[in-house]
């Protein structure tokens, strides 16, 4: 098969080629066919997102509702929901993703029960409904150990210990990641992007502990190896990284470094599609400028705009009677990220 011919790599920049050619295939093979197998259904979509194309993507979900293949028609709001909650389009994304969870519990299929349960505990998350995210995610954990799903579980544990740092739980946390980093290093030493992601999770831990010196040396060792990829599907959580070194500056009163790396977090994150990134780096922005209430708030309006909603869980945003503005033009502000041109890789 085509999709077997990327010599070991699968960054996305390197078997883009050979996925499209595959797609073509599959479509060619099977026009009638909204798609013939779940994991093909995400080639196409992957493509879009790559080709910065999400209407595309969109679109294909419409079609996948109307598959004949019952699993295909659970997955799709699932898509659908999960591509929504990254491209700001937050008003169908969470209800979405219920009728994804209803359709997997009718089908008894625990695995697509647990993927949505995971999304699921995200949108939670952003509310600040921390108890019903760690509900979600236990579930989701108990379905895993069922199936033997070990990378799942490595990644729900660490999803875990990221809400209940949050909820000030830090020793609750710290051992949900240290099972969440054996997990990891029983099935590889080599840097991965699920270890980069547990390492940004350890560097937030260890900021709450008060240990900036160990989180930014952390933070500086994912940073190289995000920069190794030159990659703009790694954006996003390089720009997550560089806002996590900035607010360690910001805590450290280095604040001309911190300026420094929240530009470079806004301007890396605004040459992708996610706009969860960018309404972090914003959110990090409002920090920066808490000194003055009414610019913070402008702020945090801004960032509500480009998510779709206010995000309750923030390790960052700042809080109180003098933050009170949320949302301000979100159309006109998503318009133009989406009309920003593309930038090649850094």
């Amino acid at each position: 098969m085509r999709a077997d011919r990327s010599g070991g790599d699968w960054e996305i920049d390197t078997v883009q080629p050979v996925l499209a050619a595959s797609v073509a295939d599959l479509a060619t093979y099977y026009p009638d066919s909204a798609t013939t197998h779940p994991i093909a259904a995400m080639g196409g979509p992957m493509l879009a997102l790559y080709d910065r194309d999400p209407d595309r993507a969109f679109a294909m979900f419409d079609r996948y509702s109307r598959s004949e293949d019952p699993w295909v028609q659970a997955a799709a709001p699932l898509l659908r929901g999960t591509f929504g909650s990254i491209l700001g389009r937050m008003e169908w994304a969470e209800s979405d993703c219920q009728a994804a969870l209803a359709a997997f519990r009718a089908l008894g299929e625990a695995w697509g029960t647990a993927a949505v349960l995971m999304t699921l505990a995200e949108f939670a998350k952003l509310r600040g409904d921390f108890a019903a995210a760690v509900a979600a995610l236990e579930e989701a954990a108990a379905l895993g150990h069922e199936l033997g799903a070990w990378g799942d579980l490595s990644h729900i544990a660490g999803k875990l210990a990221a809400i209940r740092l949050r909820e000030g739980d830090l020793a609750s946390a710290r051992a949900d990641l240290e099972r969440a980093e054996r997990d990891q290093a029983e099935r590889g030493s080599g840097p991965s992007d699920a270890k980069a992601w547990l390492s940004l999770v350890r560097a937030e831990l260890l900021c709450r502990e008060g240990d900036l010196g160990a989180a930014g040396w952390l933070c500086a060792q994912q940073l190289a190896w995000l920069d190794g990829k030159q990659s703009a599907w790694w954006y996003g959580t390089r720009a997550v990284v560089l806002v996590r070194l900035a607010m360690i500056a910001l805590a450290d009163g280095d604040r001309d470094r911190s300026r420094a790396l929240l530009a470079d977090a806004l301007s890396t994150a605004t040459d992708w599609v996610e706009l969860p990134a960018i309404a972090d780096v914003v959110d990090a922005i409002a920090v920066y400028s808490a000194e003055s209430a009414t610019l913070a708030a402008a702020l945090l309006g801004a960032a509500h705009s480009i998510r779709g909603c206010f995000d309750e869980g923030s390790l960052d945003a700042p809080r109180g009677p003098g933050f009170p503005a949320r949302a301000a033009r979100p159309r006109r502000i998503r318009g133009r990220l989406r009309a920003r041109p593309r930038a090649g890789p850094r």
